[in-house]
C-alpha cells in the first residue's frame, strides 16, 4: 500500500508541475517585449542610399525565393533589399525568444515586404528563415501609395542567392562579424531545409505566425522560432518597391523579452 500511496504522489506532484509549467510559458508570452538590458537591441534609421540589393524578385535560399508569395521569381516585381542586423542576441532561449520589431515608415510609396533569417555562431552562417508561401508561411507586407519602381543608382543584384555573403545596412556593421566585412554568409544546403523553425507573427500568442498585409506605415511584428536550436541573432530582410526617392526613410528599433 505504501508504494501505492508513493506512486500516487508522484503523479499529483508532476501534475502540478506541468501546471507551474504552462502558467509560466502564459506569463511569458502575455507579457510586452522589454527594453531593458541596454535600451533598445537596435535603434536606428535607414535610407534611400542602404538599398544596395537590387532590382530583383527574389530573396536567398536554397533556390530562388520569391519575396512575396505566390510570385514568380523571375516576375517584373523589382525589388531593392537591404539586411539589417536585429543584433537580437541577449536573452533569448528556446521556450521564450520573442523579438519585437517596431517599424515607421515616411516616403513609402510603394510594397516593402519583411522577412527574417537566423544566425547561430556555430554554424558560422544564416541557415534559417520563414517560409514565404504555402503552409505555414509568414511574413509582414505593407502597401501604402503604390507606384512605379524608381531604378536606384549604385545598386546591384545580389551574387547568387545562396553560399552568398550579405553586408548589413547597420551603421555598426555586423554583431557576429565572422569575416570581417560586415557581412553574413548564406548558407542553405538542402531544398525545404531552414524553413520550418522561423516566423513572423503580430501575435506572440501565436508563434507559429501568419501572413499579414497591411497599409499600415506605422507598426509592430514580432520574430519567433520553434526549432530546437537557440538562434544567436536575427537578421531582417528588407525588400522595396515603388517610386523610392531621397525622401525615404524607415526606422526600426528591436527589443528581445525579459
Amino acid at each position: 500500500m505504501r508504494f501505492k500511496y508513493k506512486l500516487v504522489a508522484a503523479f499529483v506532484v508532476f501534475v502540478l508541475l506541468i501546471g507551474v509549467v504552462f502558467v509560466v510559458q502564459f506569463v511569458y508570452l502575455s507579457r510586452k517585449a522589454s527594453l531593458t538590458h541596454g535600451g533598445y537591441q537596435l535603434d536606428e534609421t535607414f535610407t534611400i542610399q542602404d538599398l544596395i540589393y537590387g532590382p530583383q524578385s527574389w530573396i536567398p535560399y536554397e533556390s530562388k525565393m520569391p519575396v512575396v508569395p505566390i510570385e514568380d521569381v523571375s516576375s517584373g516585381d523589382n525589388f531593392y533589399v537591404m539586411f539589417v542586423d536585429l543584433n537580437a542576441t541577449s536573452n533569448l532561449n528556446s521556450t521564450f525568444p520573442r523579438v519585437q520589431v517596431d517599424y515607421s515608415f515616411t516616403g513609402l510609396k510603394g510594397v516593402v515586404a519583411f522577412h527574417v533569417y537566423g544566425y547561430i555562431h556555430s554554424n558560422n552562417g544564416i541557415s534559417w528563415t520563414n517560409r514565404v508561401d504555402g503552409e505555414g508561411a509568414s511574413g509582414y507586407y505593407v502597401t501604402y501609395n503604390p507606384q512605379a519602381t524608381s531604378n536606384l543608382a549604385g545598386a546591384q543584384i545580389m551574387e547568387t542567392y545562396n553560399h552568398v555573403y550579405v553586408k548589413v545596412a547597420n551603421n555598426a556593421g555586423a554583431s557576429f562579424n565572422d569575416f570581417a566585412n560586415d557581412t553574413y554568409f548564406m548558407k542553405f544546403e538542402k531544398a525545404g531545409g531552414g524553413l520550418n523553425s522561423l516566423h513572423i507573427t503580430t501575435n506572440p500568442k501565436i508563434p507559429s505566425g501568419q501572413v499579414t498585409n497591411t497599409g499600415n506605415t506605422t507598426g509592430t511584428f514580432f520574430v519567433d522560432f520553434s526549432g530546437g536550436r537557440i538562434q544567436d541573432d536575427f537578421l531582417l530582410l528588407v525588400a522595396v518597391n515603388g517610386a523610392i526617392g531621397n525622401d525615404f526613410q524607415l526606422k526600426l528599433k528591436s527589443s528581445v523579452s525579459d
